[in-house]
Order: structure tokens, then sequence, then C-alpha cells
């Protein structure tokens, strides 16, 4: 069985999630409009998704990532993070990389390499975002970052960024000489420099 790059993200964002306190679910995060246990259930809802689409990837069950209604505890996300990764080394198992993969929530039917590559940015990025809102390190290798990075430099669109209603904030300059995470974060619409303390209305 091959190894991917996500596995690593995985086991150091239920590190961050487990290590993150209640007093901190009111935390703001980089992701506007979110504090930290909305981010939380944001993130339960899609490693749900993931699971269920790796696992069974031309399946019929298709839940609505955002419609998730669960409890959600830190305790239930590190849960769910192992769930995930158990899906992602069974689906390496069995070949996903060269095989299509059903995901109308985000988008459509991809190559498994492709949706693999959507999990490594959705949880590097987020994983970035849960660690900078409590105060804790996040170190994904720069392989991950250049991934996401790549994979988020095919996905968005002038379009998708800024105006009211858009997934994506407006890309926040970042030195071509900065490490691979800065670039992703940059692109990704965050400021790599983001803290707690520098948040002002309406940022």
């Amino acid at each position: 069985m091959s190894s991917h790059p996500v596995l690593p993200v995985l086991d150091q964002l239920a590190r961050v999630i487990g290590a993150s306190t209640p007093e901190q679910d009111t935390a703001p995060t980089p992701c506007a409009d979110l504090d930290v246990v909305s981010l939380r259930r944001h993130l339960l809802g899609g490693i749900g998704y993931f699971t269920i689409i790796l696992a069974d990837p031309d399946g019929d069950q298709r839940p609505d990532p955002r419609a998730y209604s669960g409890p959600d505890e830190t305790e239930v996300l590190v849960e769910a993070i192992g769930e995930l990764s158990a899906a992602v080394r069974g689906a390496l198992a069995a070949g996903v990389e060269t095989v299509s993969v059903r995901a109308p929530a985000l988008g459509g039917t991809f190559p498994g390499d492709y949706v693999l590559s959507m999990l490594v940015a959705e949880t590097v990025v987020h994983g970035w975002d849960v660690a900078r809102a409590t105060g804790q390190a996040w170190q994904p290798d720069s392989a991950a970052s250049e991934q996401a990075h790549a994979l988020l430099a095919d996905q968005i669109k002038p379009e998708y960024r800024g105006s009211a209603g858009m997934p994506f904030a407006p890309e926040v300059p970042v030195s071509p000489d900065a490490p691979a995470l800065d670039r992703l974060l940059g692109f990704a619409g965050r400021s790599p420099d983001w803290t707690p303390t520098l948040v002002t209305k309406g940022g």
C-alpha cells in the first residue's frame, strides 16, 4: 500500500484539535465569520464527506457536507479524523488514485488522485486556521503545501473571490521566496501573519 502526503497532515490536525480547549471555542479564526467551534463543525461535515466518498468512490450515499447537524465536541472531530485516515489507507490500498470518485458536493466526478489533493488542501489550510486561532504550531510538510497550492490554483477563479457569497477572499500578496505554506495561505486569501489579536471589525 502506498502512502500519501495527507496522512501525516491528518495526524497533525487530530493533535491540534485535541489540544484545543472549550474556552477557545468562541475564539475568532482566519475564516471570516467563523469562530473555532463553527470551523470545527465545518470540518466535521467535510471530513465525514471525504470518508464516505473515499470508502465508496462510485456509491449513492452522498450527503451534503454543509448540512452537518451532529455533535461538535473536539473528541468527536478527533474520532472522525481517525476514521478518515483509515478510509484513506483503505482507498489507497484499493488503488483509488487510478479510479473516478463521484463527489457532487465538490463539483462532479474526479480522478481519485485529484480528490486526495482536494483533501490535502482542505486539511492543510483549515489545520492552519485552527492552529493559529488556538495558539498552536502548524508545520505540514512543504510537499503537502505545494500540492494544496497547485490544487487551489487549478480551482480558484478570479470571479470566486471577494464579493458577497463567494467562497474565497482576495489573494494576499506573499513573497515568491516565502515558505510553501505561506505562499499557499496567501493564495487562499489569508495573511500568514494573522493572529487573533490582529482581528479588526470586518477583518
